[in-house]
């Protein structure tokens, strides 16, 4: 049964406008590779943290909605810890995807 969930993620400030891109992209890649659909993507911007994470104190939030089974979150969130870029993830079940 397919469940509706939300990506919140932190990505490394020191990305550039294509690093970011090419980074969502493949982070979009793992989702699908693993029988995820991703509805929608949304880049929030460069925010400061309220605490250091690697030594960063800074970050770029970005969203994914997608569609998924309940199974799959684990193996994506297992892939995703392993990328240097990801500071990180949380994932939250929501029960409608809301508009753009």
């Amino acid at each position: 049964m397919l469940r509706k969930y939300e990506v919140c993620m932190l990505l490394d400030p020191d990305l550039d406008q294509n690093g970011i891109e090419g980074e969502t992209s493949g982070i979009s890649e793992i989702m699908s590779s693993n029988g995820a659909s991703v509805v929608r993507k949304e880049l929030w911007g460069r925010r400061g943290l309220m605490y250091p994470i690697k030594k960063k104190k800074e970050g770029y939030y970005y969203l994914f909605y997608l569609e998924a089974e309940p199974e799959t979150l684990k193996k994506i969130q297992d892939q995703l810890k392993h990328r240097q870029t990801v500071l990180r993830t949380l994932i939250i079940a929501r029960k409608e995807i809301p508009e753009a």
